[in-house]
């Protein structure tokens, strides 16, 4: 279905990310496809910033919320739309030990090291070549030492538009000169009914897992597997998020969890989340080759976020957007029992996510 620009909500001014961070360029990068869909990225942080995508009846609006100039990015909620590493998630103590030697993390999170510290990938700036109309590939070296974490570690990024609405996300990590341990995600804040129309718990959400992680109050993984069947965390069949989250007795206020996704065969994609908006009828399945998905709507929906307001002047609230977050096993290098997270000199790691965009009548 063609489009007339009048349907599109207002474009980002891609002058207004231009600017320089530690004597290096941040720039925003669009990419679209032939359907009419358009992502931009930028550099810091490797962020999603917009993400432009048809409604039921064809009528494109904004899915992710973001800011609409490096400056907003700067002062905002640093997650947002960023990819996490070096360690996605919380790391106990902030410490790990490794191959008999205890590593000291930057702890910026309750005594804990969340998303890679204080430093982590979501502060940093990429290296960044946009080498097509609907792909661009980013580069950034963790040093050894950086925010405690052994070893050099090199990261690659590509973001791809795929023409079936799909934007895609390939990593390849390697290590170089000693081993180290890694975790990434993806953690933009999704809307399905457009990042300026509120709440997000009038969601359907579909978690393809059969067991969750067990958390201290703090949120760090314990070790521990345990099935979502009879619990909150039971979100195999399609659930308006309404009926969780704040709904009466036994429900939450909020969802900051991470789920063991459900394989069905060989290592590769697998389906791990879709999500349905009633109002809009857009609907996003997430594939990815990670063997966890953090689920992230909020837990205070009075508290805004951090931060300047949004695009648009919007402020943001918790539970206005959602996050669905690939990754390794959360805290994996202070459980023995989980995946191991060590990266070894010389042998790349690589992982893909998918967020697919369709509609439904």
């Amino acid at each position: 279905m063609t489009q007339s620009a009048a349907s599109f909500p207002v474009p980002l001014e891609p002058g207004r990310f231009d600017g320089q961070l530690n004597g290096r360029p941040v720039r925003l990068f669009t990419l679209r496809n032939a359907a009419g869909m358009a992502v931009s990225i930028s550099n810091y942080g490797a962020k999603i910033v917009q993400i432009l995508a048809p409604d039921r009846q064809g009528r494109f609006d904004d899915v992710v919320l973001g800011y609409d100039s490096l400056e907003g990015m700067l002062a905002g909620s640093p997650s947002m739309g960023a990819f996490i590493g070096r360690y996605a998630g919380r790391l106990e103590n902030a410490r790990f030990t490794l191959n008999g030697t205890e590593h000291r993390l930057s702890a910026n999170n309750g005594g804990h090291c969340l998303h890679g510290g204080e430093g982590g990938s979501r502060f940093q700036v990429f290296d960044a070549e946009q080498t097509s109309a609907s792909s661009v590939r980013m580069r950034y070296v963790f040093a050894d030492g950086e925010e405690g974490f052994p070893g050099t570690l090199v990261l690659t990024l590509t973001y791809s538009l795929l023409e079936a609405n799909a934007l895609m996300l390939d990593y390849e990590a390697e290590a170089l000169e000693r081993p180290t341990v890694a975790s990434f995600t993806s953690h933009a804040f999704f809307n399905l009914n457009g990042a300026a129309s509120g709440s997000a718990l009038n969601h359907q959400v579909e978690i393809c897992a059969d067991r969750y992680f067990a958390m201290t109050p703090q949120q760090v993984a314990t070790g521990e597997l345990l099935p979502v069947q009879n619990t909150p965390f039971d979100l195999r069949l399609p659930t308006l998020l309404s009926q969780r989250v704040r709904g009466g007795p036994g429900t939450l206020d909020g969802y900051d969890d991470c789920f063991l996704v459900k394989r069905t065969g060989a290592p590769g994609l697998e389906l791990c989340a879709s999500v349905r908006a009633a109002r809009s009828g857009r609907v996003m399945q997430v594939w990815s080759t990670e063997p966890a998905l953090q689920f992230y709507s909020g837990l205070q929906p009075q508290e805004a976020l951090p931060g300047p307001p949004g695009k648009g002047g919007q402020t943001y609230f918790q539970q206005m957007g959602l996050c669905f977050e690939p990754q390794g096993y959360p805290n994996a290098p202070n459980c023995p029992a989980f995946a191991s997270a060590v990266y070894a000199p010389g042998k790349k790691r690589c992982g893909t996510t998918i967020y697919r965009f369709g509609t439904e009548p």
